[in-house]
């Protein structure tokens, strides 16, 4: 009787001690799907992944070069024309350097290694 007694105890700790760990699982798991857990993930894996942050970096310049030349279009203008115009040549400005990036980064690479002095 005493062995069963004494297993009883141990199956009693053990569904005790799998209970506790259940119950950490479960506030780690909350833990983890949080948004701004989630976000956080998000964040570290484009810095991280080099191809994508690349092509972040590539839609970030692309994009701001074309607000930049709409900007010079429409100078706060009031007037639709010049507006369009503007949305237009943003659209233009965005595609032309989204398209030449690749040639533009081995430009600068270039130059940078010294490869590009003129002789």
């Amino acid at each position: 009787m005493d062995d069963l007694e004494t297993r009883i105890k141990q199956l009693e700790l053990l569904q005790k001690q799998q209970t506790e760990d259940l119950k950490q699982s479960f506030h780690e798991f909350g833990q983890s799907i949080s948004p701004a857990n989630i976000m956080k993930g998000v964040m570290k894996s484009v810095v991280t992944a080099p191809g994508l942050r690349t092509t972040v970096l590539d839609t970030i310049i692309s994009n701001g070069a074309g607000l930049l030349g709409s900007k010079l279009i429409t100078r706060n203008s009031g007037n639709i024309f010049r507006k369009i115009a503007g949305k237009a040549f943003q659209f233009i400005i965005s595609n032309t350097v989204r398209n030449k990036m690749p040639a533009i980064k081995k430009n600068i690479v270039h130059h940078h290694n010294g490869d590009g002095v003129n002789n």
